[in-house]
């Protein structure tokens, strides 16, 4: 069983993508959805997954596995082995992963451009600005 690690690899940033594909590529938020779409804590194949998203996006069934392993080595997905295949499950809830993706991001800006950040974090307590 690959061991999740403590905290998941978020190191890209792409601010002109919606949602979660801030921090992730299409295929691996594609992916996270499916999962996160189940019970927490519950099992995923790599076939399971393949199926759900094989209707709307025509991929081949290793690009998905490959996909996927990234993921657990990111730390975002646990693999365990039963029998001849892997079951992934979420390291984190989706609420628990915007969470700290957010909380990282704020903590690098503030680090690297303290004054700045903060300046334009309080900002957001302007009407228009929030509204945006």
């Amino acid at each position: 069983m690959t061991r999740p690690r403590q905290e998941p690899e978020l190191r890209t940033v792409h601010l002109d993508r919606p949602g979660i594909r801030l921090a992730l590529g299409d295929l691996e938020a594609e992916i996270m959805e499916v999962i996160w779409s189940r019970p927490p804590g519950e099992g995923v194949t790599v076939r399971e997954v393949f199926e759900a998203l094989y209707p709307r996006r025509r991929l081949a069934y290793t690009t998905v596995m490959n996909t996927m392993a990234r993921l657990a080595r990111k730390g975002l997905l646990v693999a365990e082995r039963r029998e001849a295949a892997y079951v992934y499950r979420a390291a984190l809830q989706r609420e628990a992963f915007i969470e700290r993706f957010v909380g990282r991001v704020l903590e690098r800006l503030l680090v690297n451009f303290g004054g700045v950040a903060a300046e334009k974090l309080s900002e957001l307590t302007d009407p228009g600005t929030r509204q945006r």
